[in-house]
């Protein structure tokens, strides 16, 4: 499925059922129109130096000059020109250097958050392993940002802070794998935005802001209650198997006639996949902090591990039970 970027810039999601190859191919497109606005903006951001900050030097001093001789008429006809001619060509390279960085802010909703197609395009990859040929998947990102008006669900005093609370389930993977598990990842940003105004004794009103949030990963499979009799009854020993990285929160393990799902709680400061592990000796010393965020794609890995694990050895109990019923008394 080729990605309409028309349309893509209206809205900033995607949503595609289709084989893995090819909706990597439409994230290959999607980081692409990533790298192009962000080599704009960057452009931009250099040529609004370049011109606001001349610009301003020339109009003041332009400013100063012509305020300072014209006053007490030390100045020619020539050089009140010249002044002139200077101050106009200051303004305008103000001017311009204004509208570029309006263009840039214009150009804030393309550049999208890398963590988000990156999480996608990981996750796939480590799929296609377990998936049968041209098996479809079902992915939907929403690639705007958390704190959208839209994605707002209240709004609220906390303390002395008027708070805007945002829900954010940007996140849906969805598929069968070959052994006829299905599979589902959704992943869901909570976002606090909070503000107060404090007025001084002399008048003066300073407003400050601050904002902090999380992310919920699930990661849930559902398997024919058949072939995994008493699945329903293992909440205690899912919860024993799970193993996540560290500092990531098992929030929640559910469990079914059928079905087997877990969800995780990471800082809002998550990355797609971690570079090098944190005790490598290639590591540089500025990459651990880095390495030390929750990586997403290693944390819905070893869910889904944790998971295939106790399917495992559930189904491995029913077989041995199923044994032992056929043989002689």
């Amino acid at each position: 499925m080729a990605v309409n970027v028309s349309r893509f810039h209206e809205v900033f999601r995607y949503q595609s059922r289709a084989p893995v190859p090819a909706l990597l191919e439409d994230l290959e497109v999607l980081a692409h129109l990533d790298a192009r606005a962000e080599g704009q903006r960057r452009a931009l951001a250099w040529a609004g130096r370049f011109t606001v900050i001349p610009g301003a030097v020339m109009a003041v001093l332009t400013y100063g000059v012509w305020s300072g001789t014209v006053e007490r008429d030390e100045i020619t006809e020539a050089g009140a020109r010249l002044l002139q001619l200077t101050g106009g060509v200051g303004v305008a390279l103000l001017v311009v250097g204004l509208l570029l960085f309006l263009w840039r802010y214009t150009l804030r909703p393309r550049d999208l958050d890398n963590r988000r197609y990156g999480l996608a395009q990981v996750l796939l990859r480590r799929l296609e392993l377990d998936l049968a040929p041209d098996a479809p998947v079902r992915l939907k990102l929403d690639l705007r940002p958390p704190d959208a008006l839209d994605k707002r669900v209240k709004q609220d005093l906390v303390g002395w802070w008027s708070t805007d609370f945002f829900v954010d389930p940007w996140f849906m993977l969805e598929t069968r794998l070959a052994d006829g598990a299905f599979v589902q990842v959704r992943m869901v940003e909570w976002l606090q935005k909070r503000e107060r105004s404090k007025t001084s004794a002399s008048g003066k009103t300073k407003t400050k802001t601050k904002r902090k949030g999380f992310a919920r990963l699930e990661v849930s499979v559902r398997v024919k209650p058949e072939r995994y009799p008493g699945l329903e009854r293992l909440k205690v020993r899912a919860t024993a198997a799970t193993r996540l990285p560290r500092k990531v929160e098992l929030e929640r393990v559910r469990v079914a006639a059928g079905r087997l799902s877990l969800r995780a709680r990471l800082s809002d400061q998550w990355v797609a996949r971690a570079g090098r592990e944190p005790g490598s000796p290639e590591t540089p010393a500025f990459w651990k902090q880095a390495l030390e965020q929750d990586d997403a794609s290693r944390t819905a890995t070893m869910m889904l591990l944790s998971i295939y694990q106790v399917l495992g050895s559930t189904r491995g109990r029913a077989k041995q039970r199923a044994v032992l019923r056929r043989q002689p008394v």
